[in-house]
C-alpha cells in the first residue's frame, strides 16, 4: 500500500468527523508524505498515517477514538485497505524543539482540518531511536535519496530526550553507533559533536 495525501486527507477528514477535532498532528512517514515532494517510493509504502488530535482536552481518548473508528482491521480499514493509527505525544522520540520546524498542511480534500507535520529529520531521529527494521529500511532510503541529512541528525542529537530505557530512548553512545552505521551503509561522511561542545562540528 503507497499512502499519497489523497489518502491523507480523507483519514484526516474521517478523523476530525470522528473526534470533532480540527487540528492534528502527524508523526511518522505520514508526517513526511504530507510534507515532502518526489519521495521515493519505499518511503511511501505504509498503510497507516500515526496521528493524535493536538489540542483535545484528553488526547489518549481521542487517539482510541480515531482507533475504534478508522483504526486497524476497522470497517474503514477493511473498505479502503489504510487507516489511523491514534496514538500519543510522547509516541514518537523527537528532538525538544521539533515543534520550531514543524508546519501546518492544509490538504485539498480536507478543507478546515490541519495537520502539524514535523521536519523530516526530526521523523529521522525518531525512527533511528525506534530502529526497527522497518524504520531502518526508511532511514537508508530516505538518505540515498536526498531527502534525510545525517549532519542533521547528528546535530540535533542533543535535544533528543534523555536516556530512558522503560520510555524505550536507548543510550546517547548507542545512537551514535546507529547514526555511523547508516553513515557506512550509505558511505556518508559526517561529524558528531558530543554534548559537552557548544555549536556545530567544525566542517
Amino acid at each position: 500500500m503507497i499512502m499519497r495525501r489523497s489518502r491523507i486527507d480523507h483519514l484526516l477528514r474521517a478523523a476530525a468527523d470522528v473526534t470533532g477535532q480540527r487540528r492534528f498532528v502527524l508523526i511518522g512517514s505520514g508526517a513526511v508524505i504530507a510534507r515532502s515532494q518526489n519521495l521515493p517510493g519505499n518511503m511511501m509504502a505504509t498503510p497507516e498515517i500515526d496521528i493524535y488530535a493536538a489540542d483535545a482536552e484528553d488526547v489518549e481518548a481521542m487517539s482510541e477514538q480515531i482507533d475504534g473508528s478508522i483504526g486497524q482491521n476497522s470497517a474503514f480499514h477493511n473498505e479502503y485497505g489504510y487507516y489511523g493509527d491514534g496514538v500519543s505525544p510522547e509516541t514518537a522520540k523527537m528532538p525538544r524543539d521539533w515543534q520550531d520546524r514543524a508546519i501546518e498542511y492544509h490538504g485539498p480534500d480536507c478543507p478546515g482540518v490541519i495537520a502539524i507535520v514535523p521536519e523530516e529529520n526530526d521523523i529521522a531521529l525518531a525512527k533511528l531511536v525506534a530502529w526497527r527494521e522497518k524504520d531502518q529500511v526508511w532511514l537508508i532510503h530516505g538518505l540515498n535519496a536526498g531527502i534525510l541529512h545525517l549532519q542533521t541528525m547528528a546535530d540535533r542529537l542533543n535535544q533528543l530526550p534523555d536516556t530512558d530505557p522503560d520510555r524505550g530512548v536507548p543510550p546517547r553512545g548507542e545512537l551514535e553507533r546507529r547514526l555511523r552505521q547508516l553513515g557506512a551503509t550509505c558511505k556518508i561522511d559526517f561529524a558528531i559533536v558530543a554534548p559537552s561542545e557548544p555549536g556545530r562540528r567544525p566542517k
